[in-house]
């Protein structure tokens, strides 16, 4: 009776500890995607101090995002920066390619020496009902700190994101046509310290821990 009873008691003991295994592990689950850079952009936003701005696009690379419990919490998305162009001036392709160009040398880029610029997620917060992604932010070979909101959707194994970073260029050495730099130009010629960069991110799922 004895020997019943404590097999009796093994199996219950067993039966618990495994389902609570199985439940901490389905609470715990991770899951990896890989950006579908065919599917996702970057579009950056430039601005001038009196009433101009520019815009275009920028090419992603390749890019990953990594999830717990169905929230993001690491990745990284890399920029092919040799890719850049300027959408605003379609209707002035003399002037358009002058810009493309002046954005690739060395008064902006450099993307002889710096072809790529990447940014990676370190840790995802939540701020005012949303997360918040803070990361780094490497570009012309320096490293910074950025956070800006985020919006992050899962459906049918596949993750979309889309947020803006505004850049204050000069962190990364980039003072062309800085009024912070440069005293001397005058109000037309002067460049806003931050840029923006918007990216609509589709990622689709790889992997899924249990």
């Amino acid at each position: 009776m004895f020997k019943k009873f404590f097999f009796s008691l093994s199996v219950i003991c067993f039966s618990f500890f495994y389902s609570n295994a199985k439940s901490e592990s389905k609470k715990d689950s991770a899951e990896s995607f890989k950006v579908d850079v065919s599917a996702s952009t970057a579009t950056w936003v430039g601005f001038k101090k009196i009433g101009d701005k520019h815009t275009g696009k920028i090419s992603l690379k390749n890019g990953t995002a990594d999830f717990k419990n169905g929230k993001l919490v690491s990745g990284e998305f890399v920029f092919d920066m040799g890719s850049i162009t300027n959408e605003d001036l379609k209707d002035k392709p003399e002037y358009q390619a002058k810009l493309t160009n002046h954005l690739k040398n060395d008064d902006f880029f450099k993307i002889e020496k710096f072809p790529e610029s990447k940014f990676l997620i370190t840790s995802v917060k939540e701020k005012d009902g949303q997360p918040w992604v803070i990361g780094k932010l490497t570009m012309l070979g320096k490293t910074e700190t950025l956070e800006f909101p985020a919006k992050v959707v899962i459906k049918d194994g596949i993750a979309t994101g889309t947020g803006t970073m505004k850049v204050d260029r000069t962190k990364w050495g980039l003072t062309y046509g800085s009024g912070n730099f440069f005293k001397e130009l005058v109000a037309d010629k002067v460049i806003e310290d931050k840029f923006e960069i918007s990216v609509n991110l589709v990622a689709k799922k790889t992997t899924s821990a249990k």
